[in-house]
């Protein structure tokens, strides 16, 4: 077993394997298994592996670096770590800001994940029949007795079908969910059976009491992970980051088998060179590398705070964005092998069956495999692997906001039971803000902390100040030093300070312009939030990020 030893008052990795799985596990979350192959669909099939193998390269690649040398290089966790750049200091809390709207609100998701792989051991998958309460009189069958009839149903009703999913769903810019497909009857299932979906932000209503009870059970198993700190999630992580990949590869497999799976992973890949020439690509492209990489919030540097002095971080990079992308790229065969079984099976086209958007990878997927013999397997193993992709992002987040105060406060380490109370309350104080994401008008709620608690242009801002403070603030020359007293002399010293000097902080700027000059006002299909709610929905954003000039106002102000 892991054992770590104590230095400094601290714990710390023993297992240099422990750094990369952990890293790894967070990393490598929801978004691979149903964004990228989305977003791959939608801006040119093959082709958007160019700009998104750049970015990995030229952007992800050197930031995980620069993020994993600089905490192993001081060991002292974020907020000791900052203040070697005191006037940066403020991307400490910006960052813990960040974090804390992402651990409040992303565990929403498992909420309803739970909900579904709960739902996958009933004898008829609920999500694909009509004969529920709450079904509407559009629903029928997903595959009719006639096919001729079933094919006059998809074409007249496809069309109403996404307009009610828009209505009913989360439409927002980086996070776009849920499960529907065919007739609305997925749809339905989520706005009544899951959500109890109320008519806006203004009608809040009550709380769903079998979201609540998934709620908190999912923030037990977190605390139960994290409360004995690294010594004990470093064990955790091995199943949590091995099991989906594995899943994934099982359901590949499987998907690739499948009548129909080889006309699916064309429409998947077919390069459309042509995509390469919007602007717009190249940007989606650099939001999911970053998204899906998590650089910029500071879990990775936090990650290697806990680092011994040697550890090669470099390989680690290397190996993190490579499993990555690659988790990423296998997870679209997965999704698009499957999407063909079901075009075949439905005698549909692949433009059909793939046109509600990017949670279709919710939408078709559960429904084809409910057409497989024993669908309640495949279904349960499909969002048993969603559930332990988000979970160990969830506990070492949670982690994270557990290690920046003990690590910031002298009298919180001095004590070792601090620890488990400070978690415990961590957790409860979490699930008080995630009780209001799981009510009749949760998802408004939800919606507001996930498009605008960490958005896009956050996300690249906090990347940009990072850069900037090590590179132009602290000094790279320094820095190279450091690292070379840690691992040695590195190899492509010069392209790895061009890219942090100039070539990153360059995306980081272009992409903020992109972000806010494309300013949109909050909807959720039809539903326009009120102005109310649109002023609290950018004052959340502008939250996550003004302790950086708040911070460095304040030392001018003190000095």
């Amino acid at each position: 077993s892991s054992k770590l030893v104590q230095k400094s008052e601290r714990q710390s990795w023993e297992k240099s394997i422990d750094f990369l799985f952990s890293s790894s596990g967070y990393c490598i979350g929801l978004s691979n298994l149903w964004r990228f192959p989305y977003l791959c669909f939608e801006n040119g099939g093959g082709a958007f592996l160019i700009p998104y193998l750049f970015f990995t390269c030229v952007f992800a690649i050197p930031m995980i670096i620069l993020e994993a040398s600089f905490g192993q290089s001081f060991r002292f966790g974020v907020i000791k770590t900052w203040e070697r750049i005191p006037i940066f200091k403020g991307i400490a809390f910006a960052q813990l800001v960040a974090n804390l709207y992402a651990s409040s609100s992303c565990i929403i998701l498992l909420t309803w994940i739970t909900k579904y792989l709960v739902s996958s051991v009933s004898s008829n998958l609920p999500w694909t029949s009509c004969e529920n309460e709450w079904n509407t009189k559009h629903c029928v069958p997903l595959l009719s007795s006639d096919n001729s009839t079933n094919n006059v149903t998809l074409s007249e009703l496809r069309i109403s079908a996404a307009e009610e999913f828009w209505s009913y769903m989360v439409a927002y810019e980086d996070w776009r969910y849920f499960w529907c497909y065919h007739q609305c009857k997925a749809v339905v299932c989520f706005r009544h059976e899951v959500l109890g979906k109320s008519r806006g932000l203004e009608h809040i209503g009550s709380l769903r009491p079998d979201l609540v009870l998934y709620l908190s059970l999912i923030w037990v198993a977190c605390y139960f992970v994290i409360f004995k700190g690294i010594k004990w999630s470093s064990k955790v992580v091995y199943v949590t980051a091995t099991l989906p990949v594995v899943l994934i590869i099982v359901v590949t497999i499987r998907g690739c088998t499948l009548d129909g799976a080889w006309e699916g992973l064309r429409f998947y890949l077919y390069p459309d060179l042509s995509k390469l020439m919007n602007f717009k690509v190249w940007i989606t492209a650099a939001a999911q590398v970053t998204y899906s990489t998590t650089i910029g919030n500071g879990i990775l540097l936090f990650l290697a705070s806990c680092n011994k002095r040697n550890q090669n971080f470099c390989k680690d990079a290397l190996i993190i964005a490579a499993a990555n992308a690659l988790t990423s790229f296998i997870s679209g065969l997965a999704v698009f092998s499957s999407l063909g079984f079901l075009a075949t099976k439905l005698n549909t086209t692949m433009a059909a069956v793939a046109s509600s958007g990017p949670g279709f990878v919710f939408i078709a997927y559960p429904q084809s495999i409910s057409l497989l013999p024993f669908p309640q397997v495949w279904s349960f193993l499909f969002f048993l692997t969603l559930l332990l992709l988000g979970f160990d992002s969830q506990f070492v987040n949670v982690e994270y906001l557990l290690y920046f105060l003990i690590d910031g406060s002298k009298r919180l380490r001095s004590r070792r039971w601090n620890r488990e109370i400070l978690g415990a309350l961590i957790c409860f104080f979490n699930f008080l803000i995630g009780l209001s994401m799981v009510s009749e008008g949760g998802i408004y709620v939800f919606e507001i902390f996930n498009r605008y608690g960490y958005a896009g242009w956050c996300t690249f801002l906090l990347c940009g100040c990072e850069l900037v403070a090590i590179s132009w603030f602290y000094g790279l020359d320094i820095h190279f030093k450091e690292i070379e007293n840690m691992i040695g002399t590195t190899r492509g010293k010069f392209l790895l300070k061009m890219s942090w000097k100039f070539i990153s902080p360059f995306i980081c700027m272009v992409a903020v312009i992109f972000y806010l000059s494309g300013f949109k006002l909050l909807k959720i299909g039809s539903y326009l939030y009120p102005p109310w709610a649109q002023c609290l929905a950018h004052l959340l954003s502008v939250s996550t990020v003004i302790a950086i000039p708040g911070y460095a106002v304040y030392i001018k102000l003190k000095s």
